[in-house]
Order: structure tokens, then sequence, then C-alpha cells
């Protein structure tokens, strides 16, 4: 895939991550479950309901690794790294209100009485922070003090983490690999990503090590397995980059500045209307 297709799939993923939590698979799916069940097909039903709609969920969690890629292509790219560092803060303080709005209308849906000041700073704070990282790497390889990047990483995820970005304990790393991995074979990448995946979603799988033998083992085992092998199914499918740009003009950029706020407004409104599930 070229960078124009790489973002328009990661976009479908981050679309249907969100839409499902406004209207759950569960849900969509019951009336076929029901069907099965009438039918006497209880196996088939209960894999539909349960297994089926798990797997689905790993469509969504494809997206923000593909983002994090694009983020290292579009900095290699820009041809002012300064001017795209404003758009994305511009975007992400804009998208702020409705990322927060639409966090709040799910909780609704579920019963849950929201506090707006415990929502987290959308991703684009993220991708913004790591982009940053990569301008103050490049700045000090060329002063011969790349030995201090590791500590430029360190700093950055612990202010992603105090600031409360989404997914700021593992996602600054991931965008780092990326960039420094940029020209190496596909085997070598595939090596070094599967580690940095576990190491940035560290806190997962000690979870999942913590409640071995308990009640809620199943439950930390599922999240983990959802999101550390769902951030690697996303970065494998970044492998398909064949290195072209695609058109990506102004309308195409603006598009995608545009959807990210947009989306989350539509969303958080639907999620408002919608009477609670519980």
């Amino acid at each position: 895939m070229n960078y124009r297709q790489l973002k328009i799939f990661a976009v479908g993923c981050m679309l249907f991550d969100h839409a499902v939590r406004i209207f759950p698979l569960s849900d969509l799916f019951a009336p076929l479950g029901d069907f099965f069940w009438n039918c006497g097909l209880t196996g088939l039903c209960d894999w539909l309901m349960d297994d089926f709609t798990f797997y689905l969920i790993f469509i969504g969690r494809l997206a923000a690794p593909i983002f994090l890629y694009c983020i290292t292509l579009g900095f290699l790219h820009t041809s002012n790294v300064w001017h795209y560092l404003r758009r994305i803060l511009i975007t992400a303080i804009i998208a702020q209100i409705p990322y927060t709005l639409f966090d709040l209308a799910e909780q609704r849906l579920y019963g849950i009485t929201g506090d707006w000041r415990e929502t987290s700073l959308n991703i684009l704070f993220t991708l913004a922070l790591g982009l940053l990282v990569l301008v103050i790497h490049e700045k000090l390889k060329k002063r011969k003090f790349i030995w201090l990047s590791p500590f430029v990483i360190a700093a950055a995820t612990w202010l992603a983490v105090q600031l409360s970005m989404e997914g700021g304990k593992g996602y600054i790393i991931l965008i780092y690999i990326y960039y420094i991995s940029r020209n190496c074979t596909r085997w070598q990448k595939v090596l070094l990503y599967i580690p940095t995946v576990i190491l940035s979603r560290f806190g997962l799988v000690w979870w999942v090590i913590e409640e071995i033998g308990t009640e809620l083992f199943t439950g930390a085992l599922r999240n983990c397995v959802l999101n550390v092998l769902g951030n690697c199914f996303g970065m494998l499918v970044t492998l398909t980059y064949n290195g072209e740009k695609g058109r990506t003009g102004k309308g195409f950029q603006y598009f995608m500045y545009a959807f990210y706020p947009a989306h989350f407004a539509i969303l958080s409104l639907i999620g408002f209307l919608r009477p609670p599930l519980v």
C-alpha cells in the first residue's frame, strides 16, 4: 500500500473501533444469535456472540500502529516539520472537546456517570509529542549527541503518562522504533517490532502474570491479547508500505484533519441520543 492507502485503511479501522463503542457488536449480532439459538445451534450462537465478536475487535486495534507509522513517514517527507507539528497540535486541540464528549457518551450508555476531567488527551497529542522526539533525535544526531536520545524518549514517555495522553505508555517508543528501523529489511523489522510492542504494553503483560490463578485472569488475558496482538498486527500491516505517496493533495489532507474531530462529534451525539444499554 502507498501512504494514502495506509491512512485510509487506518481511518477505516479507527472508525470501526469507535463506532462499536456506541453500537456494541453484541447488539448488532443479537438477532442472528437468536436465530441460531432457536434453530438449536447453541454452539454456533455462543461462538458468534463471544469469540467472533472478540476477533472483530482486532480490526480497531490496527489503527493506532499505522497512524504512528504515518507520523514517521510525515516527518521524513514534510518540507516544514514545524508547520506539520502545528497542524497536528491545532487539530488535537479542536478534537479534544468532541473526544471528551464521546468518552462521556460511551460511559452514559453503560450507566456510568463520567467526569470530563478524567478523559485522557486524544492520540493526536501523542503523535505530536512523538514527532517532536524525532526532531530532537535528528538534532542530537547532527551534533554527535545521539547517546542522549534514549533519555529524550524516556522523558517524552514520562510526560505522555503524566498528561494522560492516549497510548502514552508505549506509543512514543513505537514511533521511535519505526523511525530508526526505516532502512531495515522486513524480517529485521518484524524481529524488532514484536518485542517493542510487548515492551510498550508491559503493564498489560504484567497484569496477566499477576492475575494468574485468580478469577480476573481470563479478562486480563483477553485484554492483553487484544491490545498486544492487535498492535503487532497493525505494525505488520505497515510492512505493506511500498514507498509511494499516492494522491495526497490539499483536499485529502484537509479531509484527514477534519475527519478526526468530526467523527467523534457525530458518534458522541448519537451516544447521547441513544437510550442507555443497561
